[in-house]
């Protein structure tokens, strides 16, 4: 094709990048722009960029929306923020049977988002699956092959467990990190929250903004205690509050009185349809599936330990000067066991007997 056709197709795929902002960039272009050498190549991963954010879209789309739409149109949108995968890998009518609605349903979801057709949205989350997590699971899954462990179920929990860990690194669950760990290193003081299975997590993200120096509470709403405190917070303070599907009712209680009283709220939940993201005003979203019984903790311990490390290093603090100090205090208060002597006295008889195997003394 002439250079000048070239420019010419690649002005209007430019145009039409530019503008498409509801609906899928048409697959003829893209088909057309792949032959149109450098510039090409260019437009083409600006375009694969742009696919990601079209999926935020997307899914930003929906959750604002679902109050508002039918029923069966909100069960087929929850099963697309839910389960990206399977919309990026199943037919339309293999979705419409998990989800438990008619695959007109899902077309008429599409036609909802703006696009032209269901495979549209199809497309845009099969891009998704090019990801660096996707690909570490797809690695994981040839190495049991090589290793003749296709049937390890240590090897399928680690490698489910890296993969949520890596998908941290999406650029917009980076932001939203970075984002959430401002509102928490310029708070005065720091409020922790999670019931069940997520107060391990609230207890350790509270021990590590402790050793930052952070004037720090977890608070239990078993006790009532929370009130008072909450009641005395402000727009000073900041609130990480974590919670999972079943989602608590006095959990987000509480967080809707800080609201009131103007305290900063962090979420860390597994959907963006929890409550905790709709009141929050930063929320990290991640995933507790696993091939084990037990919904898996390792995302939210991972999340706690990135902000906390965010925090540090907005905030200036020399974190191997701190645990310096901790360890200093702590040994002061005999915390560890002392060490053995490294000689201790050895009587005649042993020494004698020590001498003749010709054994060291310890």
């Amino acid at each position: 094709m002439p250079l000048d056709g070239d420019s010419e197709i690649l002005k209007a795929a430019e145009a039409e990048l530019s503008r498409c902002e509801r609906r899928y960039f048409p697959r003829e272009l893209r088909a057309v722009i792949a032959s149109c050498g450098a510039r090409g190549s260019l437009l083409q991963s600006n375009l694969d960029e742009g696919a990601e954010m079209e999926e935020a879209r997307l899914a930003e789309m929906l959750v604002g929306g679902l109050a508002s739409m039918p029923s069966q149109l909100r069960t087929a949108a929850r099963f697309v923020l839910e389960h990206p995968a399977d919309v990026a890998l199943m037919s339309m009518r293999e979705q419409g049977r998990k989800a438990r609605v008619s695959h007109t349903t899902m077309v008429r979801l599409a036609a909802w988002l703006g696009l032209d057709s269901y495979d549209d949205l199809r497309a845009i989350y099969a891009r998704g699956l090019r990801a660096p997590e996707h690909t570490l699971q797809g690695f994981g899954n040839s190495r049991r092959r090589v290793a003749g462990k296709e049937n390890s179920a240590v090897s399928k929990i680690a490698d489910a467990l890296t993969a949520q860990t890596a998908g941290l690194a999406e650029a917009a669950t980076a932001m939203r990190l970075v984002a959430a760990a401002d509102l928490l290193a310029d708070a005065s003081h720091l409020f922790c929250l999670g019931p069940r299975r997520a107060h391990s997590v609230v207890r350790h993200f509270a021990y590590l903004m402790s050793q930052l120096g952070k004037h720090v509470e977890v608070l239990d709403t078993a006790t009532g205690s929370w009130i008072d405190v909450i009641h005395d917070a402000g727009s000073s303070a900041a609130i990480l509050a974590i919670g999972f599907a079943p989602y608590a009712d006095a959990t987000c209680d509480l967080v809707r009185q800080a609201l009131r009283r103007g305290t900063a709220i962090v979420a860390i939940t597994d959907s963006k349809m929890s409550p905790l993201f709709a009141l929050a005003h930063e929320g990290i979203v991640l995933s507790t599936r696993s091939h084990s019984f037990f919904p898996s903790m390792t995302p939210a311990l991972s999340v706690a330990e990135i902000l906390a490390a965010l925090v540090a290093e907005k905030t200036g603090t020399n974190v191997a000067e701190v645990l310096k100090r901790a360890e200093q205090h702590s040994t002061a208060f005999d915390i560890y066991p002392r060490p053995l002597p490294s000689e201790r006295p050895v009587g005649r008889a042993t020494q004698s007997a020590l001498n003749r195997a010709k054994l060291p003394i310890a």
